[in-house]
């Protein structure tokens, strides 16, 4: 009996590790292997969000997400395929598995963290408010309280969510495309733009009669590489680059050259 015990648990123990075994297999990177297999890195990126993406004159994207993309796909040794999206699309086109990853200026929630997977960020913003450098009447955050003001948000942007929450009863005007927010601006559709720092401040620098930020950042945001969820190994790879790129001081250098200034917040 004791002996027939002894056989059963060293038959159980070599199953076990037999399952483990095709657990384990299984759970290697699908999404690395379909890019080698295709020679190609899909990466979704919004087509309108200068600095940090646009479309050249040749119909090609370009801007800092652009290149950040281009070195994580001479890294993999593969060819990049740029996938634009909107705002909203971003998540999905991870979902339907029409990209590899997403860089377009991502910031990474817990809520998108339920269905995608984030890499460490790359670069911290925040939000500011612009408006029209003429409105006298809107200087202050408590100036954008007053009732009547508009609020012009990219569908699927954290702005969305974030100016509900600083702002009780705000009436939101959702644009799918970044690309829309200044002509609404101009026209006098919305009365204040909602952006991150970065963009907000891009805008004021090559515009600085035309635009103010109200004083203030009112969010603390990660942006990152969304990726599929529940693909570990595709998840490591591209976190030890991420890393690296941060503490190389890469990121630093191509950073200063689509922006023209400094990284306000150094990552390593």
């Amino acid at each position: 009996m004791l002996r027939n015990m002894k056989i059963l648990a060293c038959a159980a123990l070599a199953a076990g590790v037999l399952s483990f075994g095709t657990v384990a297999a299984n759970a290697q990177s699908t999404t690395l292997e379909n890019a080698q297999k295709r020679g190609t890195l899909r990466i979704a990126t919004i087509g309108s969000n200068q600095p940090f993406t646009t479309v050249n004159a040749n119909g090609e994207p370009e801007g800092y997400d652009v290149d950040i993309g281009k070195m994580i796909a001479a890294a993999l040794k593969l060819k990049p395929e740029f996938v634009m999206t909107d705002s909203a699309g971003r998540i999905a086109a991870l979902q339907t598995g029409k990209a590899d990853l997403t860089i377009a200026s991502f910031t990474r929630t817990v809520e998108r963290s339920e269905v995608i997977a984030f890499t460490d960020p790359y670069v911290i913003v925040g939000l500011q408010f612009l408006v029209r450098a003429d409105r006298k009447d809107l200087n202050t955050f408590d100036d954008l309280k007053k009732p009547g003001i508009k609020f012009g948000v990219d569908r699927g942007g954290t702005a969305e969510e974030s100016v509900g929450r600083l702002i009780d009863g705000a009436t939101l005007v959702k644009f799918s495309n970044p690309s829309d927010g200044l002509p609404a601006l101009d026209s006098g559709q919305i009365d204040v733009y909602p952006n991150d720092s970065l963009v907000a401040q891009d805008i004021v620098k090559a515009n600085p009669t035309e635009y103010k930020i109200v004083p203030g950042t009112y969010t603390y945001e990660e942006l990152a590489i969304g990726l599929p969820a529940g693909d570990f190994d595709w998840w490591r790879i591209l976190n030890a680059w991420v890393r690296q790129f941060n503490a190389s001081g890469e990121n630093a250098a191509l950073f200063k050259k689509w922006f023209g200034y400094d990284m306000p917040v150094q990552l390593n």
